[in-house]
């Protein structure tokens, strides 16, 4: 079957750099020619991060990933009021990248690890790369190794970054790696996402493999430990507050409390206000740790000595209010005879 262009929606074009398929249709990846061609069907306006991300189904972070791609190839360059993370690279004569300008801290979705993100860092050049893998091999191992974990190619930009975390902070390549393996297993595969959390990592002390490690396992246990209440309580609609994740790393960690004990809390809660409140519950666990109570027969042998049962409902607690009661009582004494 031969093919002819059909001019009929020729009306309205825009110009592709040939240079996109002489040197980079190979290489780039479908959503970077996605982001491209978005980018330039809108020129010379500047690029629209959120509306390409909205077109395409992508974050805002996958289409500044993609960006920073074709701005690496020399299509791109950033506008006088863009940020400073687009800044030019560093001097050629240095093979190490120079210390962040500045940086900002932020929390990620789960509210639990704090991460650092660098706003305002020179950028290394492809030269300094280059020379960098020349003098250490392990850097050309620890790209290839990421490339085969990730299933993708490394765009110019995460190259840079990963040479970036590897040089800057004498990180091991080990390292890095399980701080990618942790990203993937939380669904976070953006090399920006990578950048952000390995340098609030670093910031916080948690500089080699064995404190990566150590650091990662505390983060499973939570989220464990969070999993395990969610499914306890019946919480399948929301994500847990800030709060509520506190509570439930004491109730673990400092109280050292398990599943059944907290469950029967719970339902003694549910008893006696109609729903999930966390600070009621806690409140009961409080007093049960303070009364050197840590096991469910023990907490219900405390709660029939003081009269309550097994379900919750307190069996010595008055039928009546006294507040409302009161309340009437002072209403009959001020009417008049």
């Amino acid at each position: 079957m031969e093919y002819q262009i059909d001019f009929g929606i020729w009306g309205s074009i825009f110009p592709v750099p040939t240079a996109v398929a002489d040197r980079h249709l190979k290489f780039c990846s479908e959503q970077q020619l996605k982001v491209l061609l978005l980018a330039l069907r809108d020129a010379p306006n500047p690029v629209d991060v959120q509306y390409i991300a909205k077109r395409l189904g992508l974050t805002p972070s996958q289409v500044e990933d993609c960006l920073e791609y074709w701005q690496q190839a020399g299509l791109f360059r950033p506008s006088a009021d863009g940020p400073a993370a687009c800044s030019a690279s560093s001097p050629a004569h240095s093979s190490q990248p120079s210390q962040p300008a500045s940086t900002l801290s932020e929390t990620i979705a789960n509210g639990e690890q704090k991460i650092t993100t660098v706003r305002a860092r020179n950028k290394m050049s492809p030269s300094q790369i280059s020379e960098m893998c020349k003098q250490d091999p392990s850097i050309p191992w620890l790209l290839e190794e990421l490339q085969q974990r990730l299933a993708r190619p490394l765009s110019p930009a995460e190259t840079e970054a990963v040479a970036y975390l590897y040089s800057y902070f004498h990180l091991t390549p080990d390292y890095i790696l399980m701080a990618v393996e942790y990203c993937k297993c939380i669904g976070k595969t953006s090399m920006r996402y990578i950048e952000r959390l390995i340098t609030g990592w670093v910031d916080q002390g948690i500089d080699t493999h064995d404190k990566a490690e150590a650091h990662i396992l505390q983060l499973s246990r939570r989220a464990s430990n969070e999993g395990l209440i969610k499914s306890l309580f019946g919480i399948s609609q929301r994500e847990l507050s800030k709060k509520e994740k506190d509570f439930i790393e004491c109730w673990f960690q400092e109280y050292g409390f398990d599943a059944d004990l907290i469950k029967l809390a719970y339902d003694r809660t549910v008893d006696n206000t109609g729903k999930v409140a966390f600070p009621y519950l806690n409140k009961i666990l409080s007093q049960w740790h303070q009364q050197g109570i840590h096991t469910k027969e023990q907490a219900l042998a405390e709660m029939e000595r003081r009269g309550a049962a097994p379900n919750g409902g307190e069996t010595d607690a008055p039928s009546y209010d006294l507040e409302a009661i009161q309340t009437i009582m002072e209403r009959n004494s001020n009417r008049q005879p």
